[in-house]
């Protein structure tokens, strides 16, 4: 029996509770208190404000990877659960495997999670397995979840596959790759040029993304899309194929090849066929089916149903003209995602400002709009030179406002008792 941890939502790393694998797989299929709440999430779009609001502060969640020590945190591991969680955005089908143990559609629907059986999982080891196990199930692993403490809000499917007979993968054979400079390479399978390094002699003039597109009309550096990511064609293959993905695979990555170079030709896909079969596939294809799937790419090019995939999520971009280093590239990645936070966190207190219920909380302060932004003190502290003044000024109005209320409600009683008296002092007099 596999044990787990659960927490109340996302924002929260204490332990709730530990819980028996069985009762989390009971849990996505049959749902409990919570599923009504996964349910009004999947009625608005992924990334909208309604849909992260409920995803992050209502729906539980769990990790699956290790057991904490009261707080999930690195320095809290107790011990390996035994298991190894894989998240898998933008995918509609995911490839069979004698290594799943289990896998659920994700709570937008978009993705799936899925757990594998693990032996010899370490802090150290993490990273690398977790993307072996990826090339192994033929997919593309998110990588911003390959973490010993990643956790993953609770879903709810029906149809959750589940085979308690599932193969467990041996860490202890992992290779350790160094980070992040070979690693890159390595992590994710063979998704640009590396293929044809395989072949000397082959023309590499060959487009394998669709980035330049962006940048026809500019000389732009880099582009930074700030609204959502861009989606972009860049096509992919695990380094090694086992017997039963080999067609699929090689039929995907070719199409995009074809599909991203409308003027290639057989006689060169074929070369990088041959190239792929004989340094990824195991075992190798016979010729045969290579010819039929390459036969099958051109019929579809040639009856204008070929069409780009657009695999992968982007927020920023660079232009390949311009060469850039790995250092110099993160250094802009890290300058304009925290610009980005920046922006976003002021337009939330602006928001909460400009929108301000006086009636109900009365004068604005750092303090409230902390409260009611449920951003800590400091972060509203940082940025409030920018709406000082304009709080201010919000606040100056609300004070008159109550000051004339004031004094036209006392004139209103005054005015009331004048009427009410002098009548009977005329009287008696």
């Amino acid at each position: 029996m596999y044990t787990v941890t659960k927490y109340n939502n996302i924002k929260s790393s204490e332990v709730e509770a530990k819980i028996g694998i069985d009762e989390v797989f009971k849990i996505i299929k049959e749902g409990d208190s919570k599923l009504e709440f996964i349910k009004l999430a999947r009625n608005y779009e992924k990334g909208s404000e309604n849909y992260d609001s409920i995803k992050t502060s209502i729906i539980p969640t769990f990790r699956f990877n290790f057991l904490f020590e009261g707080k999930a945190s690195n320095k809290n591991i107790t011990e390996a659960t035994g298991l190894i969680f894989i998240d898998i955005d933008n995918l509609d089908e995911l490839p069979d495997s004698d290594f799943i143990y289990a896998k659920w559609k994700s709570i937008s629907l978009t993705g799936y999670g899925v757990l594998v059986k693990v032996d010899g999982l370490t802090q150290n080891n993490f990273n690398n397995i977790y993307d072996e196990i990826s090339k192994l199930l033929g997919v593309s692993s998110d990588s911003g979840a390959r973490k010993p403490t990643q956790q993953t809000v609770q879903s709810f499917d029906p149809d959750i596959y589940i085979n308690h007979d599932s193969r467990v993968y041996n860490c202890a054979n992992s290779k350790k790759v160094p980070f992040p400079i070979k690693q890159k390479k390595e992590k994710g399978g063979l998704t640009t040029n590396d293929t044809f390094l395989l072949v000397p002699h082959i023309n590499t003039n060959v487009r394998f993304n669709n980035i330049d597109n962006y940048f026809k009309d500019n000389d732009l550096h880099y582009l930074v899309f700030k609204e959502k990511k861009e989606g972009l064609c860049i096509p992919y293959i695990p380094k090694k194929v086992e017997k039963g993905n080999r067609n699929r695979c090689l039929f995907i990555y070719l199409s995009q090849i074809v599909a991203l170079n409308p003027n290639i030709n057989k006689a060169y896909i074929r070369v990088l066929a041959g190239s792929i079969n004989l340094n990824v596939m195991n075992p190798q294809l016979e010729k045969i089916e290579l010819s039929q799937v390459i036969d099958s790419i051109f019929r579809l090019k040639e009856s204008n149903d070929l069409k780009m995939l657009y695999n992968k999520e982007r927020r920023i971009i660079f232009n390949p003209i311009h060469k850039i280093s790995f250092k110099e590239k993160m250094k802009i990645v890290n300058i304009e995602l925290g610009n980005m936070t920046s922006e976003r966190t002021k337009e939330k207190i602006y928001e909460c400002i400009e929108e301000w219920d006086f009636q109900l909380n009365e004068k604005i302060s750092q303090k409230k709009v902390a409260s009611i932004t449920e951003l800590s003190l400091s972060t509203i502290k940082r940025y409030w030179s920018n709406f000082k003044d304009y709080a201010k000024d919000l606040n100056s109005d609300y004070m008159a406002s109550r000051t004339t209320n004031r004094i036209k409600t006392s004139c209103k009683i005054e005015h009331s008792k004048f009427y009410i008296v002098s009548p009977r002092l005329k009287k008696s007099a």
